[in-house]
């Protein structure tokens, strides 16, 4: 029978760095994890926010408990004498919540149940005869009114106009909005605020030009939310952010300052004038801010507030710490490469994992060699992934019958 004693303390761990309680190492641990399986992220996020697991308490408190455990113990193969709901809660501080995160996972078929439970047809796929290639610009744009415009084909010239602005897709990955009225026309207009996403999926990257002169990079696996209105009513500007963005604020207009830029993104929000910096916030419960021009406030609203100087990043997780760092090697991505600076497997798997759009797993011992050196993300997979033949890593490169196009590496031993 299946040892499952692992997947309960995964699920125990997860309920406790939510609460605050793990140490240092379990902490360090949990997140190398979170890393190796993004497909947890986006669970866990949710948790993290305070209505995310109001809402998973709500659902539990309208099922039968003790029967949703009794089918848990039967899907992972625990005899019932093993272990008993009442066992399980005396033993776990957040009884309720641990309970929530049970029945999640069983009702919507997580991780843990899955792996077991599916397996796909797998075939060995050769990079030498079929190479997978690198990423490249490429974009959705969501309109306020809900239509959806794929930028990759769309041809250079005018997408669409809204609210007074036009925008326009150029050469090179580009998105540019101008204002085809004046401000006052805009008042006209109601004052409508109007709202546009631009996305990139794993393999895409993009540049957006903002209505008001700022320029805004967007990494693989992220989306921007931004106004495209003028309408005097705006006391600010405001964007909202997921993954990964280097912004170049434009400060002021016809000698006039403007408005304060700032940027929600996962669990902060960074004000500004006029600067340029980078935010990375890929990783659930820590976002990243790196600073190189200008100066600019990280914060929580009611929690903390901090000012950080170029060369220094301010990393946001339960509280808030800053340190220096080599802001060439944040914003690599951004100029066209990877860099490593001392980085561990899941660091650099990641990154190729988001721009060669591959999934990533791990069998056996995880590698614990350290990275360093440049490699240009216009280069095929297959000449990145040489880092991993260079520290003799070995790897396979698996497919989905059912899938063809979404590759996985498998990293196996040294």
């Amino acid at each position: 029978m299946q040892d499952n004693s692992p997947l309960l303390n995964r699920a125990e761990q997860m309920l406790r760095y939510l609460s605050d309680e793990l140490r240092t190492e379990e902490e360090e641990e949990f997140r190398l994890w979170l890393k190796a399986n993004p497909e947890q992220q986006q669970f866990v996020a949710r948790l993290s926010r305070e209505q995310g697991m109001e809402a998973e308490l709500q659902f539990m408190s309208t099922t039968d408990q003790e029967q949703a455990w009794t089918a848990l113990q039967a899907q992972l193969g625990i005899p019932q004498q093993e272990k008993s709901l009442s066992k399980v809660f005396h033993l776990w501080k957040r009884m309720l919540a641990v309970a929530a995160v049970f029945l999640i996972l069983m009702s919507t078929g997580f991780y843990f149940y899955s792996k077991f439970n599916d397996q796909p047809e797998l075939s060995i796929h050769d990079l030498a005869k079929e190479d997978i290639k690198a990423g490249g610009n490429k974009a959705y744009l969501t309109l306020s009114n809900g239509k959806k415009i794929v930028l990759t084909d769309l041809e250079n010239g005018k997408v669409a106009e809204q609210s007074g602005m036009s925008i326009t897709k150029m050469a090179d990955g580009k998105l540019l909005y101008e204002l085809k009225e004046s401000e006052e026309d805009s008042q006209k207009n109601n004052g409508e605020i109007l709202y546009n996403t631009i996305s990139t999926p794993a393999g895409g990257q993009y540049q957006v030009i903002l209505p008001d002169g700022s320029r805004v990079w967007l990494n693989a696996a992220s989306s921007l939310k931004y106004a495209t209105s003028m309408a005097k009513q705006l006391k600010e500007r405001r964007v909202e952010l997921t993954g990964e963005a280097y912004f170049e604020v434009s400060k002021t207009e016809n000698g006039k300052q403007k408005k304060p830029f700032i940027v929600a993104s996962g669990n902060q929000e960074v004000e500004v004038l006029g600067t340029h910096f980078n935010i990375n916030s890929y990783e659930p419960n820590q976002t990243a801010t790196t600073l190189l021009e200008g100066k600019v406030k990280v914060n929580r609203p009611g929690v903390f507030e901090k000012v950080i100087a170029p060369g220094e990043q301010s990393l946001v997780g339960k509280g808030i710490e800053v340190h220096s760092v080599d802001t060439t090697t944040v914003i690599a991505w951004k100029n066209g490469l990877f860099k490593f600076e001392n980085a561990n497997i899941y660091t650099v798997m990641n990154q190729f994992s988001r721009w060669y759009n591959f999934e990533v797993a791990y069998e056996g011992k995880v590698p614990v060699n350290r990275f360093n050196g440049e490699i240009y993300r216009n280069l095929n997979a297959s000449k990145a992934l040489k880092i991993l033949s260079y520290a003799k890593i070995k790897f396979r490169v698996e497919v989905d019958k059912n899938e063809p196009e979404r590759k996985r590496i498998v990293i196996t031993s040294n």
